[in-house]
């Protein structure tokens, strides 16, 4: 990716007097900050629209003919809306924040009951009734429920359910279909610098100076991004089937993608949005420029987070009982990286880490 915004003297500025000391802030991090804008903030936002959309295509296509193919293809698509959705973890910034995007459309575990309730009931299953409907209701693991069959049972997917409810099973996915698509053009619209234009906040910041007082408050905030991608790996998806979190055996029910196995693959893609940040040139140039030795370290502990993901076999909530080592695996090398994010990738930027409350495993 090009480093047009990386003039020569910013490189100077950043080596003027630092000899790898990790403790002396870079002097600016204006060309950063754009090209983490314009080739990873943008990018990322504009396609998790794009196949938010494609998402509402196949369920269309399903209500109006649903069989097997048309099942496949819907499924498909989620799985698509699902992996833009979580590239978004490392740059959830206040944008995301403010609008509370995920408590709509990302909320576990799904109320299956919940949801048959709504399916059976005697009220609209329109897009109004989505949008008043609870985010356990909803969103992508609401679809979850909807688009695929539950493990070791030989029952349809709910949506294939041959029964009187059938219709409003469809209608009912279409519409959660429609409010992740309209969260997602919400969100990029307000990045997008022809509508509200949060993107020259980002970029420029010591010129609004209304949420971030200097280019230091937009790195910082990034931080607590990549801090969030990783936490949730590590402290939810992770930490939490192994018992870690509750000090007792691992349990699959504390996977909310079990019909779907979509565990390891949200895993990795909430890996693929972090690294998208670390090894864009202009990033990763400031933390090697600290120090290289720190750099190498992280690429390294990337890649073993790497591996040890894709070594977990399928399906993950059976992989947490009986491949309880394999799964510990994945949990101790994304830890370490987390650990080297939060403390010495955060010295290195001269950035502050602020401890949230869903950090602390």
């Amino acid at each position: 990716m090009s480093l047009r915004y990386f003039a020569p003297c910013l490189l100077a500025c950043c080596l003027c007097g630092c000899d790898n000391d990790t403790d002396a802030p870079p002097a600016t991090y204006g060309a950063l900050l754009v090209d983490l804008g314009e080739q990873v903030i943008l990018p990322t936002h504009r396609e998790f629209v794009t196949k938010a959309d494609e998402l509402v295509t196949a369920l269309q296509a399903l209500e109006q003919a649903p069989d097997a193919d048309s099942l496949t293809a819907a499924q498909a698509a989620w799985r698509g809306a699902r992996k833009a959705y979580r590239m978004l973890d490392a740059i959830q910034l206040v944008p995301d924040v403010n609008l509370r995007i995920t408590e709509r459309i990302d909320v576990a575990p799904a109320d299956e009951a919940g949801i048959e309730k709504l399916v059976v009931g005697s009220g609209a299953v329109d897009d109004d009734a989505v949008s008043n409907a609870g985010g356990k209701k909803k969103g992508f693991l609401g679809l979850e429920y909807l688009l695929f069959r539950a493990p070791d049972r030989a029952a349809p997917a709910p949506v294939l359910q041959d029964d009187a409810a059938a219709p409003r099973r469809l209608t009912l996915a279409v519409s959660m279909a429609d409010e992740i698509a309209a969260s997602a053009r919400e969100l990029d619209d307000a990045w997008e610098l022809d509508k509200d234009g949060y993107i020259a906040e980002f970029e420029h910041p010591s010129l609004s100076a209304r949420r971030y007082q200097s280019e230091l408050d937009a790195v910082n905030d990034l931080v607590g991004a990549g801090n969030y991608a990783l936490e949730t790996i590590v402290g939810i998806r992770l930490a939490m089937p192994l018992g870690r979190k509750s000090g007792g055996d691992p349990s699959p029910l504390l996977d909310p993608t079990r019909r779907s196995d979509n565990a390891v693959e949200d895993m990795q893609n909430g890996l693929a949005g972090f690294v998208a940040v670390y090894t864009l040139p202009a990033f990763t140039h400031a933390v090697a420029e600290r120090s290289a030795v720190l750099d190498r370290q992280v690429h390294s502990e990337i890649e073993a987070s790497r591996v040890k993901l894709a070594d977990i076999p399928a399906p993950f909530a059976r992989a947490v009982v009986e491949q309880t080592p394999i799964v510990q695996s994945a949990y101790d090398a994304t830890q370490a990286l987390k650990h080297t994010w939060n403390a010495d990738v955060t010295s290195a930027l001269g950035a502050t880490f602020r401890v949230g409350d869903n950090d602390g495993d």
